[in-house]
């Protein structure tokens, strides 16, 4: 009975400090991937293809952000963990969303970040 307790303490415990990330749903125009959590100073959702990367999808969309608060308009790039990206409003099936893609020497990298409402 201790160790059931014990357990499900120590599950509460890990799901109030883990970062919250969870799949996408199917039906959203954009990449599956996983929700990293909230943009802080717009409020929107980011996302990104791995869990792994979401720390770096909070930097991204914070700058992206940044760029948005100082009247930056349509595609810009910023720099956010280290790397370049490119950010820009894509078409949605009912609402537009935010996307940044990283830039560089990298070819097929493939990282993007997402921010939606």
């Amino acid at each position: 009975m201790r160790t059931a307790a014990a357990g499900a303490v120590g599950i509460a415990v890990l799901a109030l400090t883990t970062p919250a990330a969870r799949a996408v749903g199917e039906n959203t125009s954009e990449a599956a991937g996983v929700v990293c959590g909230t943009d802080g100073t717009s409020g929107l959702t980011v996302g990104t293809a791995h869990a792994r990367d979401c720390a770096t999808a909070l930097q991204v969309a914070s700058a992206y952000t940044r760029s948005w608060n100082s009247g930056g308009e349509g595609a810009t790039t910023v720099h956010a963990a280290g790397s370049f990206w490119s950010c820009r409003e894509q078409p949605g099936p009912l609402n537009p969303y935010q996307e940044c893609v990283e830039t560089g020497d990298i070819v097929g990298a493939g990282r993007w970040v997402t921010l939606t409402s």
